[in-house]
């Protein structure tokens, strides 16, 4: 009996000594450089928000914050690499809408959106829309669409992967008109943009950053939003909606870690996170890019990845793009 006391006394100050070894690591975090993963090229939105917020959380973490581009495969190979991570809080980055809850369901990829992160915030919302050349004789979304219909599989439009909602949105429109046209993928959102302003392509599907400042230049013409709100940029341009077409495309800023990054660690980089969305430099970034702010919690981000996960997969499906219809 006295040895058991022995025994169960041992493993309780073992137990107590690893506690407080731990609450010191966590107390301390971090005393190192971390790590930001951003999953699409560098310049695009993602990576300049992404870029602002570190600028922000490195002075009130005291530590640097890298911010390291891991591009390809529609976002996905970076949302990899962070799941991929050791959950030690050193290595966090972008764990955007369309590699969650698209691309799952369209590629085997090594990581599953709804068990493999934690999610520390929501910060921006993406806006998408089908622009062309502004010296295009289309001049509307119904110049496009009549024109798709007279002319079946000539228009072609750009895009930065298929997994991505710049696509889907001209999927949905395709299926809503019956037309037929053809998706161009390129590496990122700047060679799909320069694809159209080069005559290469007749429409880029793009979010604002990439295209506002060649429309308020008169080189592109936005056609319609593909979201469930007018572009601000150009409020004179109707939604899809409006238009008549019912389907809406939405996608979401957000930062994630590994699973198992110890809750105290988490904490701290929400609440700084959350509080560099407040710093007068991050939002005029955020302004200059065209990205509305919008704030949600990782939880509430978490619940969006779960419903969109499961909204994404059923029309994926009847796209005839699901991973397992293409083995078949």
């Amino acid at each position: 009996m006295e040895g058991k006391r022995h025994f169960l006394w041992g493993a309780a100050m073992a137990a107590l000594v690893v506690g407080l070894v731990a609450g010191v690591s966590w107390a301390v975090y971090p005393d190192r450089p971390i790590t930001m993963i951003a999953n699409y090229t560098p310049g695009g939105s993602a990576d300049l928000s992404a870029r602002a917020l570190a600028k922000y959380a490195e002075k009130q973490l005291g530590q640097p914050v890298a911010v390291v581009n891991k591009p390809g495969a529609a976002g996905s190979l970076g949302v990899g690499a962070i799941a991929a991570a050791k959950p030690d809080g050193y290595t966090i980055g972008l764990t955007t809408y369309g590699p969650l809850t698209m691309a799952p369901h369209m590629y085997d990829l090594p990581y599953n959106p709804l068990t493999d992160f934690e999610y520390i915030m929501g910060y921006g919302k993406y806006m998408y829309g089908p622009c062309v050349r502004g010296d295009s004789p289309l001049k509307t979304l119904k110049d496009l669409v009549d024109f798709a219909k007279a002319n079946p599989g000539k228009i072609k439009y750009s895009h930065p992967g298929l997994a991505t909602p710049n696509n889907f949105g001209m999927i949905y429109l395709a299926r809503a008109t019956g037309v037929k046209w053809e998706g161009i993928t390129f590496k990122g959102a700047p060679e799909a943009v320069a694809a159209c302003l080069g005559g290469h392509v007749d429409i880029v599907s793009q979010n604002p950053l990439d295209v506002v400042p060649y429309i308020k230049a008169g080189r592109l013409r936005l056609l319609a939003s593909f979201c469930d709100t007018r572009w601000e940029w150009v409020p004179e341009v109707l939604t899809a909606r409006e238009l008549g077409y019912n389907f809406d495309v939405v996608s979401w800023l957000a930062l994630g870690a590994p699973k198992g990054t110890p809750k105290p660690i988490m904490e701290k980089l929400r609440a700084i996170f959350k509080a560099a969305m407040s710093n007068a430099e991050f939002l005029e970034v955020m302004k200059n890019m065209y990205i509305p702010v919008v704030y949600r919690t990782g939880d509430e981000y978490k619940k969006f990845v779960e419903e969109g996960y499961k909204q994404n997969e059923k029309m994926v499906l009847e796209l005839g793009l699901h991973k397992s219809q293409k083995a078949k």
